[in-house]
């Protein structure tokens, strides 16, 4: 049974705060409840690489989850009658 719940962006401004105050990743991920590696996986994820320390923006972020989530998701199969053989 799987216990991962994906960040939400109330999640995310608090991690945008927190790295605001300088917080560390262990202590951003222990004030999160949330393990270290899905802490620096979002930030290798999302964050703007340019080395600007303020380069994580949740708003864009979440819109970007929205969007890799819903590309995730199979997509129903179309039915195309012209591949339909019939046997007589």
């Amino acid at each position: 049974m799987c216990h991962y719940t994906h960040l939400i962006l109330f999640d995310r401004e608090k991690m945008l705060f927190f790295l605001a105050e300088g917080k560390p990743v262990t202590q951003i991920a222990h004030l999160l409840n949330r393990s270290e590696s899905t802490i620096l996986c979002e930030l290798r994820r999302n964050a703007d690489l340019t080395g600007q320390p303020m380069s994580y923006c949740p708003l864009a972020v979440q819109a970007l989850y929205k969007q890799r989530r819903k590309a995730s998701h199979s997509h129903k199969r179309l039915k195309n009658q012209s591949c339909i053989l019939e046997y007589h």
